[in-house]
């Protein structure tokens, strides 16, 4: 979503993409694209499905795509890179990782106006942010929704296990740039940009308590997913056997935050979020795993514990505030004034309680 109000002529948009496909597939004849669709509203991209009908050696052929541009607004992130998006996505595709294939990616913006990605799509069902009260899992059994977190949890470690060298992804995050110094410096930089300047002292002193109690020695690194929640991944519907009717994972989502560092980054990230949405709630579904349960089966399914989760802890919530500084900016520039956006947040709060207690 881009609540600067910005929207992109979306006949246009599929004047371009129709010239595009027709340019990048020579041996395709009559080839047709459907109206363009708006799946869901989101801050970090603006996603449009796409249907193609052509013909290919006498045959007529189909394929449903999905295409993600940069905001036409303004967005969460100073750069939108649909470059590392699919070099990550293609990479996994031969992996045990489930994720959509990409197509293409187009950086001449002369064909849409932007530049794009597209990939193709992936069917099923995207679990809302609010999946404690809203979508599938609140109306589910206790042990369909326990599936679903465990599945999550095991993606995750199954993820951070990968050999990230091997399937060429070091350069997501180049070696001379890795560590948590690096990343506790760009945290800093975002907060900044985020905030225009005007960070909120909790996070200030956040970042420099994460700087002076950085984990010593460091976790290893591994490939991070960067952005990792139950509601970015699209999920089937499990056809036979015991659990017919339940959920299961079909596709990995936005890749856009992705890079290499330390498993507990992501772990963090999930937990923290999930647990301010408990809090904010006041129950968490009853068949998911309380807290120290999630880490000591994430650590299991790892191969080994999970290092200095307080630290990991309050850069998740420092990182995921700033992006939450950035939307409030966003959402306040377009008229938009609701009492949840002044005041400290709900992760300001919790950061404070962790970094107030004993060191």
């Amino acid at each position: 979503m881009t609540v600067s109000g910005a929207q992109r002529d979306l006949d246009a948009v599929h004047a371009g993409l129709v010239r595009w496909l027709r340019a990048s597939r020579p041996d395709a004849d009559g080839v047709r694209v459907g109206p363009l669709r708006r799946p869901s509203a989101g801050y970090s991209s603006e996603t449009l499905l796409v249907d193609v009908v052509w013909t290919e050696s006498g045959a007529e052929r189909a394929e449903a795509m999905v295409a993600r541009l940069p905001p036409a607004g303004g967005g969460i992130f100073p750069n939108y890179d649909l470059t590392r998006q699919a070099r990550v996505q293609a990479a996994l595709t031969t992996t045990a990782i489930p994720v959509a294939a990409p197509i293409a990616v187009e950086l001449d913006e002369t064909w849409i106006g932007a530049p794009f990605f597209l990939m193709r799509a992936v069917t099923g069902t995207v679990i809302p942010e609010s999946y404690l009260i809203d979508g599938p899992l609140p109306n589910a059994a206790p042990d369909a929704q326990r599936r679903v977190q465990q599945d999550f949890v095991h993606l995750l470690a199954d993820l951070h296990r990968l050999d990230w060298e091997g399937l060429g992804l070091g350069g997501l995050t180049p070696a001379a740039e890795r560590g948590l110094a690096h990343d506790v410096t760009r945290a800093r930089d975002y907060a900044a940009w985020a905030a225009d300047g005007d960070v909120p002292s909790v996070l200030v002193d956040a970042l420099d308590w994460c700087a002076e109690h950085r984990p010593d020695p460091e976790p290893p690194p591994a490939l991070l997913w960067g952005d990792a929640r139950i509601g970015n991944i699209v999920y089937g519907t499990v056809a036979h056997g015991a659990t017919a009717g339940e959920l299961a994972p079909r596709a990995v989502l936005d890749w856009e935050m992705a890079s290499i560092g330390p498993a507990e980054t992501d772990l963090a990230w999930f937990l923290s979020l999930h647990d301010l949405a408990v809090e904010r709630n006041r129950a968490d579904l009853p068949g998911f795993a309380p807290h120290d349960d999630v880490i000591a089966e994430y650590a299991a399914r790892l191969g080994r514990d999970v290092r200095d989760y307080r630290w990991f802890e309050v850069f998740g919530l420092v990182r995921s505030d700033s992006i939450f500084l950035r939307i409030r900016r966003m959402l306040a520039a377009a008229g938009l004034d609701e009492p949840w956006l002044r005041g400290p947040s709900p992760g300001q709060q919790r950061i404070d309680e962790l970094i107030g207690g004993p060191k």
